[in-house]
Protein backbone atom coordinates (compact mmCIF):
# COMPACT_ATOMS: atom_id res chain seq x y z
CA UNK A 1 0.00 0.00 0.00
CA UNK A 2 2.84 2.26 1.01
CA UNK A 3 4.28 2.18 -2.86
CA UNK A 4 1.00 4.09 -3.91
CA UNK A 5 0.60 6.64 -1.78
CA UNK A 6 3.65 8.66 -2.45
CA UNK A 7 2.18 8.72 -6.28
CA UNK A 8 -0.87 9.90 -5.27
CA UNK A 9 -0.06 12.51 -2.67
CA UNK A 10 1.91 13.68 -5.28
CA UNK A 11 -0.56 14.07 -8.09
CA UNK A 12 -3.15 15.71 -5.73
CA UNK A 13 -0.13 17.99 -4.97
CA UNK A 14 0.20 18.88 -8.61
CA UNK A 15 -3.49 19.35 -8.85
CA UNK A 16 -3.53 21.55 -6.47
CA UNK A 17 -0.51 23.52 -7.34
CA UNK A 18 -2.01 24.12 -10.54
CA UNK A 19 -5.59 24.97 -9.55
CA UNK A 20 -4.33 27.71 -7.26
CA UNK A 21 -2.70 29.13 -10.31
CA UNK A 22 -6.16 29.87 -11.51
CA UNK A 23 -7.52 33.10 -11.85
CA UNK A 24 -10.97 34.63 -12.02
CA UNK A 25 -12.76 38.00 -11.70
CA UNK A 26 -15.22 39.72 -12.55
CA UNK A 27 -14.63 42.75 -15.09
CA UNK A 28 -16.51 46.59 -15.17
CA UNK A 29 -18.92 44.88 -17.66
CA UNK A 30 -20.32 42.25 -15.07
CA UNK A 31 -18.51 39.17 -17.36
CA UNK A 32 -16.63 36.33 -15.25
CA UNK A 33 -13.40 36.12 -16.96
CA UNK A 34 -11.02 33.31 -15.97
CA UNK A 35 -7.33 32.19 -16.53
CA UNK A 36 -5.83 29.21 -16.53
CA UNK A 37 -3.02 31.11 -14.72
CA UNK A 38 -1.48 34.67 -14.23
CA UNK A 39 -1.31 36.37 -17.66
CA UNK A 40 2.39 36.73 -19.01
CA UNK A 41 1.61 38.81 -22.02
CA UNK A 42 -1.08 41.13 -22.62
CA UNK A 43 -2.75 42.70 -25.60
CA UNK A 44 -3.29 46.47 -24.95
CA UNK A 45 -6.50 47.81 -26.24
CA UNK A 46 -6.21 51.23 -25.27
CA UNK A 47 -1.92 52.14 -25.85
CA UNK A 48 -2.25 54.98 -23.40
CA UNK A 49 -2.86 52.85 -20.37
CA UNK A 50 0.98 51.61 -20.77
CA UNK A 51 1.07 53.92 -17.82
CA UNK A 52 -1.48 51.96 -15.59
CA UNK A 53 0.39 48.64 -16.25
CA UNK A 54 3.94 50.83 -14.91
CA UNK A 55 2.04 50.75 -11.55
CA UNK A 56 1.97 47.53 -11.15
CA UNK A 57 5.27 46.74 -12.81
CA UNK A 58 8.58 48.88 -12.88
CA UNK A 59 8.80 47.48 -16.72
CA UNK A 60 5.34 47.62 -18.41
CA UNK A 61 7.02 46.68 -21.36
CA UNK A 62 7.49 43.25 -20.12
CA UNK A 63 3.57 42.76 -19.92
CA UNK A 64 2.96 43.69 -23.32
CA UNK A 65 2.65 41.12 -26.01
CA UNK A 66 1.09 43.28 -28.64
CA UNK A 67 -0.93 46.93 -28.32
CA UNK A 68 -2.27 49.75 -30.08
CA UNK A 69 -0.35 52.61 -31.40
CA UNK A 70 -2.27 55.70 -29.67
CA UNK A 71 0.26 56.22 -27.11
CA UNK A 72 3.51 56.91 -30.04
CA UNK A 73 1.57 59.70 -30.78
CA UNK A 74 2.41 61.27 -26.94
CA UNK A 75 5.43 62.87 -25.54
CA UNK A 76 5.72 60.70 -23.07
CA UNK A 77 6.36 57.52 -25.78
CA UNK A 78 9.75 58.69 -25.74
CA UNK A 79 10.47 58.30 -22.49
CA UNK A 80 9.16 55.07 -22.70
CA UNK A 81 11.34 54.54 -25.32
CA UNK A 82 14.66 55.81 -23.81
CA UNK A 83 14.04 53.19 -21.10
CA UNK A 84 12.91 50.44 -22.73
CA UNK A 85 14.32 50.10 -26.08
CA UNK A 86 12.31 47.10 -27.18
CA UNK A 87 9.10 48.85 -26.73
CA UNK A 88 9.72 49.64 -30.40
CA UNK A 89 9.45 45.52 -31.33
CA UNK A 90 6.04 45.27 -29.53
CA UNK A 91 3.15 44.50 -32.77
CA UNK A 92 1.07 47.51 -33.39
CA UNK A 93 -2.28 45.98 -33.66
CA UNK A 94 -4.38 49.56 -35.32
CA UNK A 95 -4.70 52.86 -33.86
CA UNK A 96 -7.85 53.27 -33.21
CA UNK A 97 -11.19 50.77 -32.77
CA UNK A 98 -11.74 51.28 -36.67
CA UNK A 99 -8.25 50.40 -37.60
CA UNK A 100 -7.80 47.33 -35.09
CA UNK A 101 -6.38 44.35 -36.64
CA UNK A 102 -7.98 41.51 -35.26
CA UNK A 103 -5.80 38.96 -37.62
CA UNK A 104 -2.56 40.76 -36.09
CA UNK A 105 -3.47 40.38 -32.67
CA UNK A 106 -4.64 36.85 -32.82
CA UNK A 107 -1.18 36.42 -34.68
CA UNK A 108 0.97 38.28 -31.18
CA UNK A 109 -0.78 35.18 -29.55
CA UNK A 110 -1.58 37.15 -26.43
CA UNK A 111 -2.57 35.30 -22.89
CA UNK A 112 -5.43 38.03 -22.59
CA UNK A 113 -6.76 41.44 -23.84
CA UNK A 114 -7.24 44.44 -21.93
CA UNK A 115 -10.01 46.45 -23.66
CA UNK A 116 -11.94 49.28 -22.05
CA UNK A 117 -15.61 49.62 -22.19
CA UNK A 118 -15.64 52.17 -24.77
CA UNK A 119 -12.64 54.70 -25.57
CA UNK A 120 -10.67 54.70 -28.68
CA UNK A 121 -9.77 51.31 -28.98
CA UNK A 122 -12.15 48.49 -29.15
CA UNK A 123 -15.02 48.49 -25.90
CA UNK A 124 -17.42 46.74 -25.56
CA UNK A 125 -19.52 47.45 -28.55
CA UNK A 126 -17.14 46.36 -30.49
CA UNK A 127 -19.00 42.07 -30.39
CA UNK A 128 -17.32 41.02 -33.25
CA UNK A 129 -14.18 42.13 -32.68
CA UNK A 130 -14.31 40.23 -29.10
CA UNK A 131 -16.26 36.88 -30.57
CA UNK A 132 -12.96 36.60 -33.28
CA UNK A 133 -10.92 37.06 -30.17
CA UNK A 134 -12.40 34.28 -27.56
CA UNK A 135 -13.16 31.97 -30.50
CA UNK A 136 -9.13 32.21 -30.84
CA UNK A 137 -8.72 31.06 -27.70
CA UNK A 138 -7.61 34.71 -26.00
CA UNK A 139 -10.03 35.63 -22.93
CA UNK A 140 -11.25 39.70 -22.97
CA UNK A 141 -11.37 41.61 -20.23
CA UNK A 142 -13.01 45.11 -19.37
CA UNK A 143 -11.51 47.81 -17.45
CA UNK A 144 -12.76 51.39 -17.33
CA UNK A 145 -10.98 54.83 -16.24
CA UNK A 146 -12.78 56.67 -18.40
CA UNK A 147 -16.97 56.35 -18.62
CA UNK A 148 -17.66 56.24 -14.60
CA UNK A 149 -13.58 56.47 -13.20
CA UNK A 150 -15.51 57.22 -9.56
CA UNK A 151 -17.14 53.98 -9.86
CA UNK A 152 -14.56 52.26 -11.80
CA UNK A 153 -10.72 53.05 -11.01
CA UNK A 154 -10.28 50.69 -8.31
CA UNK A 155 -11.86 47.67 -9.26
CA UNK A 156 -9.94 48.28 -12.91
CA UNK A 157 -6.83 48.29 -10.84
CA UNK A 158 -8.03 45.23 -8.82
CA UNK A 159 -9.10 43.43 -11.95
CA UNK A 160 -5.54 43.91 -13.47
CA UNK A 161 -3.68 43.23 -10.42
CA UNK A 162 -5.36 39.42 -9.97
CA UNK A 163 -4.89 38.96 -13.49
CA UNK A 164 -1.31 39.69 -14.00
CA UNK A 165 -0.31 38.22 -10.37
CA UNK A 166 0.32 41.94 -9.25
CA UNK A 167 -2.17 42.39 -6.27
CA UNK A 168 0.53 43.76 -4.23
CA UNK A 169 1.49 46.68 -5.84
CA UNK A 170 -2.37 47.14 -6.91
CA UNK A 171 -2.99 47.08 -3.33
CA UNK A 172 -0.79 49.51 -2.67
CA UNK A 173 -1.83 51.96 -5.40
CA UNK A 174 -5.39 51.67 -3.98
CA UNK A 175 -4.06 52.68 -0.34
CA UNK A 176 -2.62 55.65 -2.11
CA UNK A 177 -5.63 56.50 -4.17
CA UNK A 178 -8.03 56.33 -1.10
CA UNK A 179 -5.88 58.46 1.56
CA UNK A 180 -6.47 61.21 -1.11
CA UNK A 181 -9.35 60.64 -1.55
CA UNK A 182 -10.22 60.17 2.24
CA UNK A 183 -8.42 63.14 2.88
CA UNK A 184 -10.57 65.40 0.72
CA UNK A 185 -13.98 63.74 1.43
CA UNK A 186 -13.37 63.87 5.24
CA UNK A 187 -12.65 67.94 5.43
CA UNK A 188 -15.24 68.81 2.87
CA UNK A 189 -17.91 66.70 5.00
CA UNK A 190 -16.56 67.85 8.09
CA UNK A 191 -16.41 72.31 7.00
CA UNK A 192 -20.02 71.40 4.53
CA UNK A 193 -18.46 74.65 2.43
CA UNK A 194 -20.39 76.42 -0.03
CA UNK A 195 -20.38 74.41 -3.54
CA UNK A 196 -19.23 76.90 -6.12
CA UNK A 197 -19.84 76.49 -9.70
CA UNK A 198 -17.02 74.90 -12.08
CA UNK A 199 -16.89 75.05 -15.76
CA UNK A 200 -14.49 72.73 -17.17
CA UNK A 201 -13.88 73.85 -20.99
CA UNK A 202 -12.04 70.13 -21.86
CA UNK A 203 -9.48 70.25 -24.93
CA UNK A 204 -10.02 74.12 -24.38
CA UNK A 205 -9.20 75.93 -27.52
CA UNK A 206 -8.73 73.54 -30.31
CA UNK A 207 -10.79 73.67 -33.78
CA UNK A 208 -12.88 70.53 -32.79
CA UNK A 209 -13.84 71.83 -29.23
CA UNK A 210 -16.60 73.82 -29.10
CA UNK A 211 -17.07 73.82 -24.92
CA UNK A 212 -16.97 70.23 -24.56
CA UNK A 213 -17.08 69.35 -20.61
CA UNK A 214 -18.20 66.62 -18.30
CA UNK A 215 -22.11 65.19 -18.02
CA UNK A 216 -23.14 62.49 -16.05
CA UNK A 217 -19.71 60.57 -14.72
CA UNK A 218 -16.91 61.30 -16.17
CA UNK A 219 -14.76 63.87 -13.65
CA UNK A 220 -18.49 65.43 -12.75
CA UNK A 221 -17.63 62.71 -9.70
CA UNK A 222 -14.17 64.47 -8.51
CA UNK A 223 -15.90 67.71 -8.74
CA UNK A 224 -18.58 66.62 -6.18
CA UNK A 225 -16.03 64.92 -4.07
CA UNK A 226 -14.24 68.24 -4.28
CA UNK A 227 -17.07 70.02 -2.53
CA UNK A 228 -17.98 71.73 -6.08
CA UNK A 229 -20.94 71.94 -8.85
CA UNK A 230 -20.29 71.01 -12.10
CA UNK A 231 -22.36 72.80 -14.27
CA UNK A 232 -22.35 70.67 -17.19
CA UNK A 233 -23.98 67.69 -14.70
CA UNK A 234 -27.52 68.72 -14.51
CA UNK A 235 -27.91 69.21 -19.12
CA UNK A 236 -25.72 66.75 -20.39
CA UNK A 237 -26.71 63.03 -19.84
CA UNK A 238 -23.66 61.37 -21.28
CA UNK A 239 -20.01 61.23 -19.70
CA UNK A 240 -18.96 63.88 -22.13
CA UNK A 241 -20.84 66.59 -24.70
CA UNK A 242 -20.99 70.16 -25.57
CA UNK A 243 -22.37 72.95 -23.75
CA UNK A 244 -23.24 76.36 -25.84
CA UNK A 245 -22.13 79.82 -24.78
CA UNK A 246 -25.20 81.13 -23.70
CA UNK A 247 -25.86 78.37 -20.95
CA UNK A 248 -22.26 78.74 -20.17
CA UNK A 249 -22.91 82.69 -19.73
CA UNK A 250 -26.16 81.70 -18.10
CA UNK A 251 -24.76 79.68 -15.66
CA UNK A 252 -22.40 82.01 -14.16
CA UNK A 253 -19.60 79.86 -13.17
CA UNK A 254 -17.87 80.71 -9.99
CA UNK A 255 -14.11 78.85 -11.45
CA UNK A 256 -12.93 78.60 -14.75
CA UNK A 257 -10.95 75.20 -15.31
CA UNK A 258 -9.29 74.30 -18.75
CA UNK A 259 -7.61 71.26 -19.74
CA UNK A 260 -5.30 69.88 -22.11
CA UNK A 261 -2.20 68.01 -23.67
CA UNK A 262 1.38 68.76 -24.77
CA UNK A 263 -0.11 67.22 -28.63
CA UNK A 264 -2.14 70.42 -28.62
CA UNK A 265 1.10 72.93 -29.21
CA UNK A 266 -0.29 75.35 -31.05
CA UNK A 267 -3.75 74.21 -31.32
CA UNK A 268 -4.74 74.64 -27.59
CA UNK A 269 -4.21 74.81 -24.24
CA UNK A 270 -0.91 72.33 -23.10
CA UNK A 271 0.01 70.31 -20.27
CA UNK A 272 1.85 67.27 -19.86
CA UNK A 273 5.42 66.35 -20.96
CA UNK A 274 7.69 68.93 -21.16
CA UNK A 275 5.22 71.53 -20.50
CA UNK A 276 6.46 74.78 -18.30
CA UNK A 277 3.77 75.85 -16.23
CA UNK A 278 4.59 79.46 -17.75
CA UNK A 279 3.67 77.52 -21.21
CA UNK A 280 0.57 76.35 -19.49
CA UNK A 281 -0.71 79.38 -18.44
CA UNK A 282 0.13 81.15 -21.84
CA UNK A 283 -2.07 78.87 -23.51
CA UNK A 284 -4.60 79.48 -21.08
CA UNK A 285 -4.06 83.32 -21.45
CA UNK A 286 -4.96 82.93 -25.10
CA UNK A 287 -7.82 80.46 -24.57
CA UNK A 288 -9.32 83.30 -22.62
CA UNK A 289 -8.46 86.14 -25.10
CA UNK A 290 -12.13 85.17 -26.59
CA UNK A 291 -14.60 87.70 -25.93
CA UNK A 292 -16.95 86.04 -24.80
CA UNK A 293 -15.07 83.78 -22.13
CA UNK A 294 -13.48 87.49 -20.55
CA UNK A 295 -17.24 88.09 -19.42
CA UNK A 296 -17.21 85.03 -17.00
CA UNK A 297 -17.55 85.82 -13.62
CA UNK A 298 -14.88 83.54 -13.17
CA UNK A 299 -12.64 84.96 -15.47
CA UNK A 300 -13.08 88.44 -14.08
CA UNK A 301 -12.52 87.18 -10.72
CA UNK A 302 -9.43 85.34 -11.72
CA UNK A 303 -10.38 82.48 -10.73
CA UNK A 304 -8.84 80.79 -13.80
CA UNK A 305 -6.88 77.35 -13.81
CA UNK A 306 -5.90 74.66 -15.71
CA UNK A 307 -4.93 70.99 -15.63
CA UNK A 308 -4.05 67.74 -17.38
CA UNK A 309 -6.73 66.92 -20.10
CA UNK A 310 -6.08 62.53 -19.45
CA UNK A 311 -7.16 62.88 -15.89
CA UNK A 312 -10.28 62.36 -17.45
CA UNK A 313 -9.30 58.88 -18.85
CA UNK A 314 -6.44 57.31 -16.19
CA UNK A 315 -6.36 56.10 -12.65
CA UNK A 316 -4.43 59.27 -11.59
CA UNK A 317 -8.42 60.96 -11.34
CA UNK A 318 -7.91 61.71 -7.92
CA UNK A 319 -5.33 64.24 -8.29
CA UNK A 320 -7.60 66.27 -10.32
CA UNK A 321 -10.17 65.84 -7.66
CA UNK A 322 -7.55 67.72 -5.20
CA UNK A 323 -6.73 69.99 -7.42
CA UNK A 324 -10.21 71.33 -8.04
CA UNK A 325 -10.70 70.83 -3.93
CA UNK A 326 -7.88 73.04 -3.39
CA UNK A 327 -9.36 75.48 -6.22
CA UNK A 328 -12.69 75.46 -4.85
CA UNK A 329 -11.81 75.62 -1.16
CA UNK A 330 -8.31 77.14 -0.68
CA UNK A 331 -8.65 77.84 2.73
CA UNK A 332 -9.57 74.46 3.44
CA UNK A 333 -6.95 72.71 1.38
CA UNK A 334 -4.64 75.43 2.19
CA UNK A 335 -1.52 72.58 3.65
CA UNK A 336 -2.65 70.47 0.38
CA UNK A 337 -0.77 70.52 -3.09
CA UNK A 338 -1.44 68.19 -6.14
CA UNK A 339 1.77 68.67 -7.23
CA UNK A 340 3.06 67.08 -3.93
CA UNK A 341 0.81 63.88 -4.37
CA UNK A 342 2.10 63.55 -7.87
CA UNK A 343 5.83 63.61 -6.72
CA UNK A 344 4.83 60.72 -4.35
CA UNK A 345 2.94 58.94 -7.54
CA UNK A 346 6.19 59.28 -9.76
CA UNK A 347 8.34 57.84 -6.58
CA UNK A 348 6.14 54.98 -5.07
CA UNK A 349 5.22 54.04 -8.57
CA UNK A 350 6.05 55.07 -11.69
CA UNK A 351 9.70 53.95 -13.46
CA UNK A 352 9.13 56.25 -15.80
CA UNK A 353 7.69 59.41 -13.93
CA UNK A 354 5.31 61.78 -14.94
CA UNK A 355 7.15 65.28 -15.97
CA UNK A 356 6.34 68.25 -16.94
CA UNK A 357 3.52 70.87 -15.84
CA UNK A 358 -0.34 68.92 -14.70
CA UNK A 359 -1.85 71.77 -12.74
CA UNK A 360 -1.67 75.52 -12.79
CA UNK A 361 -2.88 78.66 -11.63
CA UNK A 362 -2.91 81.82 -13.44
CA UNK A 363 -3.11 84.25 -11.01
Amino acid sequence: MKIFKLPLLMLLLISFCANAQQVTVKDIAGRTISLKKPAKKILLGEGRDIITLNILDPNPTSLLGAWSGDFKKNLEYQDYKSKFPSIEKIPVVGQNAETFSVEKAIAAKPDLAVFAIKGHGPGQANKETIAQLQAAGIPVVFIDFRMNPFKNTIPSIQILGKLLNREKKANEFIAFYQSVKNRIATRIAKAKPARPKVFIDMKAGTAENQFSTAGKGNLTPFVNLAGAKNIGEDVIPAPLGQLNIEFIISSNPNIYIATGVDSFRGKGVVFGKDISAEEAKQSIKKRLSDPILKELTAVKAGNVYGMWHLFYASPFNILAAEAIAKWAHPNLFKDVDPNNSLKELNQKFLSVPMTGSYFVSVK
